[in-house]
C-alpha cells in the first residue's frame, strides 16, 4: 500500500515506485520529487521489518549511506562563500597535523573530489572504529596516501566526511552534524541528521544487505586462487577483500558488517557523526534541501548558497576511471557526485547530488528546476543501485519532455 501525495500528471512515476513495493523489490522506502520549489510527488510504503508486520510511516527515517556527503557538501561550501575556507590553500594551513608524511602541499580541493589519496585508513582497525572521531583524524593525518594526490581520483567511501568535517571543525569550532543541525537543517525544517539523537531511534528503520549474488557466492573459492589465474571482472572483489589496496582500505578497513552484525544497524553507529556514510532522513528532506539548490539557494528567509557557489560546486573537478571503485568512471564536483555513463544523477547529465550504497539518492537539477530524494531499506547490489529512483526521475522528466 502507497501512501501520500502524488500531482495528477505524474502517476506514471508513483506506479513505478508502487510496483517495486508490491513485487519485492524494494522492501519498504520513500520518495519525493520537487518541481521549481514545490512538491509534485511525495509517497512512502512497504515495510520497516522483514517479516512485514510493521508498515513504513511518513516520519519514518532511515541510513542513507553516502547519500550524506553531498549533503555534507553543502556545510563546507558555506565556509568558502563566507571567505573561511580557500579551495587552493594547502589542507595543513587549517590543520597543521596534516602535514605528515609528506602532505604539507595537498590542497583543500582535492579533499572534495577524491583526489587526495586518503581513500582509506592503512593501520588495521578494529570494528566499531568508524564511531571515535579522534582516532580516524589522526590516522589520516599521520599516514601516506594510496597515490601521489592530483595525479587521479578514487572515491573515499568513508574518508571523505572525516576529512571535510575536521576542516569545519578546526575553522567553526562545531562538529559538522551539529553545524548541520544550527545551521541547515534548524531554520528550514529539514528532517536529515548527521548524528541521530536517541530521541530520533523510535521512528528509524533497519537497513538490510544486498543478499548475496552469484559472484559474492564464488568468493570464498576464487579467493583461493593466485590473481593472476583470476578473470579480470572478479578484480574489485579481490581488492575489495584486501585492505593493502586503495579497494579494500576504502570499504573494508574496518568491515561494518558480516555474518553477525551490520554495523550501520547499532546505536553507536547513528549516534557517531561519519559525514559521508551515516546521515539519517526522509525522502523529503533530502527533495528538500536540494530543492533549495535547484532554485537559487533560498528558501523564504532562510539563505543556503548563493547561484554562484552552486555552479562551483557542481563543476567538475574529477573525472574519469576510479581508482576504488573497478575503474568505474565517475565524475566529482565539490563533494558532489555528477552524472556519467555508469552513474545516474536523472536524466540531466548537469544534475548534482549524490547517491548512497544499495539505492538511495539525492539530487538537485538548476536547469529544469528540478530535485528528488529517495529512501529504502532493503539494500541492492551494486555501487550505484538506485533503480527505483531512477525510474521514477525519469518518467518525471518524460512526463514534462525536458532533458
Amino acid at each position: 500500500m502507497i501512501e501520500g501525495y502524488c500531482d495528477d500528471r505524474f502517476l506514471e512515476a508513483k506506479t513505478l515506485f508502487e510496483k517495486n513495493i508490491n513485487n519485492g523489490f524494494e522492501l519498504g522506502g520513500a520518495v519525493s520529487v520537487e518541481l521549481k520549489g514545490k512538491k509534485i510527488i511525495d509517497l512512502w510504503g512497504g515495510y520497516i521489518d522483514q517479516a512485514k508486520t510493521i508498515r513504513w510511516e511518513e516520519n519514518t527515517i532511515i541510513n542513507v549511506f553516502s547519500t550524506t556527503k553531498g549533503i555534507a557538501a553543502i556545510c563546507l561550501l558555506q565556509l568558502i562563500e563566507k571567505g573561511l575556507l580557500d579551495l587552493d590553500k594547502p589542507v595543513a594551513t587549517y590543520w597543521p597535523e596534516f602535514s605528515e608524511n609528506a602532505k604539507e602541499n595537498i590542497p583543500v580541493r582535492y579533499l572534495f573530489c577524491h583526489k587526495s589519496g586518503l581513500c582509506g585508513i592503512k593501520t588495521p582497525l578494529k570494528t566499531g572504529a568508524f564511531t571515535d572521531w579522534n582516532l580516524i583524524c589522526s590516522e589520516l593525518a599521520k599516514q601516506s596516501t594510496f597515490w601521489e594526490p592530483g595525479t587521479a581520483h578514487g572515491y573515499h567511501g568513508l574518508t571523505y566526511g572525516f576529512l571535510i568535517g575536521e576542516l569545519l571543525r578546526r575553522i567553526d569550532g562545531r562538529t559538522i552534524g551539529t553545524y548541520f543541525r544550527e545551521e541547515i537543517a534548524d531554520p528550514l525544517d529539514i528532517d536529515f541528521w548527521i548524528g541521530l539523537p536517541d530521541s530520533e531511534f523510535h521512528r528509524v528503520s533497519d537497513i538490510y544487505p544486498a543478499k548475496s549474488g552469484l559472484i559474492e557466492k564464488l568468493l570464498p573459492i576464487l579467493t583461493k586462487l593466485p590473481k593472476s589465474f583470476s578473470p579480470k571482472r572478479f578484480q574489485i572483489l579481490f581488492d575489495f577483500n584486501d585492505t593493502s589496496t586503495p579497494t579494500g582500505a576504502a570499504f573494508n578497513n574496518p568491515k561494518i558488517s558480516n555474518d553477525e552484525i551490520f554495523e550501520a544497524n547499532t546505536s553507536a553507529w547513528r549516534q557517531a557523526e561519519i559525514p559521508a556514510a551515516n546521515g539519517h532522513g526522509s525522502a523529503r528532506s533530502i527533495a528538500k534541501l536540494y530543492g533549495i539548490l535547484a532554485n537559487g539557494g533560498n528558501r523564504g528567509e532562510v539563505h543556503v548558497l548563493n547561484p554562484e557557489t552552486i555552479e562551483l560546486g557542481r563543476t567538475t573537478e574529477s573525472e574519469g576511471k576510479d581508482l576504488v571503485l573497478g575503474n568505474m568512471h565517475t565524475r566529482f564536483g565539490l563533494g558532489f557526485m555528477l552524472g556519467t555513463k555508469d552513474v545516474s544523477m536523472g536524466p540531466n547529465i548537469n544534475s548534482f547530488g549524490h547517491g548512497g550504497a544499495g539505492g538511495s539518492l539525492g539530487f538537485a537539477d538548476p536547469d529544469n528546476n528540478i530535485s528528488l530524494g529517495f529512501v529504502m531499506n532493503q539494500m541492492h547490489q551494486g555501487i550505484t543501485a538506485w533503480k527505483t529512483a531512477t525510474e521514477v526521475a525519469d518518467s518525471v522528466y518524460k512526463t514534462l519532455e525536458i532533458i
